[in-house]
């Protein structure tokens, strides 16, 4: 797994972000790599988390955990950090001991920060870490054979796309809604900064976090308008798709569905 330090070789070294000032729609705590190596270019960063995550009370992701843990499932597939949080309170719930997991299960881990979070909140290692997060490309990587029993914990948000691809190779596909979003609150007063022509990008990393930014950013007294000219940068393809449908012009997505290649995409883009 690499940490923050190690992913700042994968970035251009040749800085284009000195006083270019950065909105980042998670909070301060999840967005931490992404700052960290905007920072590191120079860039002066916001924070504005549009997104909760609140865990459902019921027991349906706590019975699949013990499952996972008794050798039901040959793959945990997890799509986004967030879930990996909420998936590693429920083995603590459940009183599940990493060490309790069988060998046989494998971990796919689909997401910028997926895979620290699964090690970090779970205690697992991936066995699967795309940089490509499309759920066609996902579904045939993974390499799943029929009958394959596949355990994916979700966003009650979260597209059908992906357990749809995933069943679409003979796989047996349990989803799950782990957990519910609603919207985020602090940070920085970034409507007013937008108001004011001192925010030169916003990057999204999550679906969920555009159709969340905008609810907060006209509760609060802002409009999509004050976005018109500000680089929006999303991390991958469905991001982009969000965005598009709410009348944002994407201004970029990175080949690399990554952390590191979004924050190396805004630099090549402030460099030209």
């Amino acid at each position: 797994m690499n940490n923050t330090l190690t992913r700042l070789a994968d970035v251009e070294t040749t800085s284009y972000l000195n006083g270019v000032r950065v909105a980042i729609t998670h909070d301060k705590e999840q967005a931490q790599d992404q700052a960290d190596l905007f920072t590191a270019l120079g860039a002066t960063i916001y924070y504005y988390p549009c997104i909760q995550i609140i865990p459902y009370e019921d027991k349906e992701l706590e019975n699949a955990v013990r499952e996972a843990a008794a050798g039901k499932y040959d793959w945990l597939v997890l799509n986004d950090a967030d879930t990996a949080w909420v998936v590693g309170e429920a083995m603590r719930a459940a009183g599940i001991d990493p060490n309790q997991i069988p060998r046989r299960l494998k971990v796919a881990t689909i997401g910028c920060m997926t895979e620290i979070y699964t090690k970090e909140f779970l205690g697992l290692d991936s066995s699967f870490a795309p940089e490509i997060y499309t759920p066609e490309y996902v579904a045939e990587a993974l390499r799943l054979k029929p009958g394959d029993r596949v355990l994916l914990p979700q966003s009650s948000m979260t597209r059908a796309s992906l357990a749809k691809c995933l069943r679409n190779t003979g796989a047996e596909v349990t989803a799950i809604n782990a957990y519910r979003t609603v919207i985020g609150r602090g940070g920085d007063p970034v409507p007013e900064l937008l108001w004011e022509g001192k925010i030169d990008v916003i990057t999204f990393t999550f679906p969920t976090a555009v159709r969340y930014f905008v609810k907060r950013l006209e509760y609060e007294g802002g409009s999509k308008a004050m976005l018109d000219d500000v680089c929006i940068a999303c991390i991958g393809p469905l991001t982009a798709a969000a965005a598009r449908d709410y009348g944002f012009h994407v201004t970029l997505v990175p080949e690399k569905h990554t952390i590191a290649g979004l924050v190396e995409a805004v630099n090549d883009y402030f460099r030209e």
